[in-house]
């Protein structure tokens, strides 16, 4: 870390100084001294280089990465102290309101990573530098006077040391805050601290990111449900000519859209939760919902003659007729073409699998 200058030094009544506030008259009327070694230090305010302060002599013996370390511990606490209210941010897993009555409800789906902030002034009033607690010292330790019993807060400084396993493993909440510059630290002071976003997925991941907080051992999971919108439901039409439609992934219906009718048209629409290449199909799933919603039916898909495939479109069926050498019939038919077919014969075997397999649906209504 060589190269870093110092911005801040402490005075002769050990209050924190920035450089920046330094007036030619305090240079004359006040002594400075490290932060960390103790040494004096000069204020440097020329017109050339940036101000910073410099160790009178050589500053071999100072170390920089020590000198962040104490530095943001002593920032992050006049923070603390100052200012009204101090708040934190991390994620929190929150499940969906609607998960117990939601026919399309996945447990492993229907959940968010929420960011919720939270002002630690109100739980705590007391931050204390290298404090003990459970066998550890805490860079800062939070803690409230009024209910001793609460369970406190660490704030650990990561220079280049992580916290131990062993510490982590403690059950002690930590925020751990990484810093590299006095840059660093100026940036988390001017906002609150926040997890990285790459702990929405459920753990702290060890991602050395700047301007990030790490959240160890606090409460991940949501007490309040809340109604979400995760899944993306395929919607069937069908059509007074016996057409059918179902959207495809970029018209799919947010799990939430799926209980009204969108489109005049339609004699009846539904919302089906299964894939779109799996046999049956949604377009099968959706006839015959259709058929037990009182709709007469008559499709080709459901007729004995037609065989299936891939060669016409996916979710297409049918797509060939055994019968059009023999009777003349289109030899890749529409699927409506069944209402005028007089060959038409359902396959009842088919129709009782398209019953056993049928996946949640929701019928739209005009209501």
């Amino acid at each position: 870390m060589a190269g870093v200058k110092y911005h801040y030094a402490l005075d002769e009544q050990n209050r924190l100084v920035c450089i920046d506030e330094v007036t030619e008259e305090d240079r004359r009327t006040h002594s400075y001294h490290c932060l960390n070694c103790g040494a004096g230090m000069i204020p440097r305010m020329g017109e050339v280089r940036s101000w910073h302060f410099a160790h009178r002599g050589d500053d071999d013996h100072c170390g920089a990465e020590t000198y962040l370390h104490k530095l943001a511990k002593r920032l992050i606490k006049e923070k603390f102290d100052r200012e009204e209210p101090f708040e934190v941010g991390y994620y929190r897993d929150v499940k969906c309101s609607d998960q117990g009555t939601c026919p399309f409800a996945k447990p492993e789906e229907c959940h968010a990573w929420k960011l919720d902030t939270f002002d630690l002034k109100q739980f705590y009033d007391t931050c204390v530098e290298e404090q003990s607690v459970d066998g550890y010292i805490a860079d800062l330790l939070l803690t409230s006077s009024e209910k001793p019993d609460r369970e406190p807060v660490l704030i650990e400084v990561q220079v280049s040391h992580k916290s131990t396993d062993q510490k982590i493993q403690s059950g002690l909440r930590i925020i751990e805050i990484r810093i590299k510059t006095e840059e660093d630290i100026k940036s988390l002071l001017g906002s609150p601290f926040v997890e990285n976003p790459e702990a929405k997925f459920g753990h702290v991941r060890d991602v050395e990111t700047i301007g990030f907080a790490k959240f160890h051992n606090f409460k991940k999971k949501a007490s309040t449900p809340e109604p979400l919108e995760k899944r993306s439901i395929q919607r069937f039409y069908l059509f007074r000519s016996g057409k059918a439609f179902v959207t495809n992934m970029d018209e799919f219906k947010s799990c939430r859209e799926v209980h009204k009718k969108d489109n005049d048209k339609a004699i009846f629409e539904a919302s089906i939760d299964c894939f779109y290449l799996d046999s049956p199909s949604p377009y099968e799933f959706g006839y015959m919902a259709a058929m037990q919603n009182g709709i007469q039916v008559r499709t080709c898909q459901f007729c004995k003659y037609h065989r299936s495939g891939y060669e016409v479109g996916f979710g297409l069926d049918p797509i060939f007729c055994c019968l059009y050498k023999k009777y003349g019939t289109p030899e890749n038919p529409e699927p409506q073409y069944a209402r005028q077919c007089q060959y038409y014969r359902e396959d009842k075997e088919q129709t009782d699998e398209v019953k056993r397999l049928m996946p949640p649906i929701v019928v739209a209504s005009s209501e």
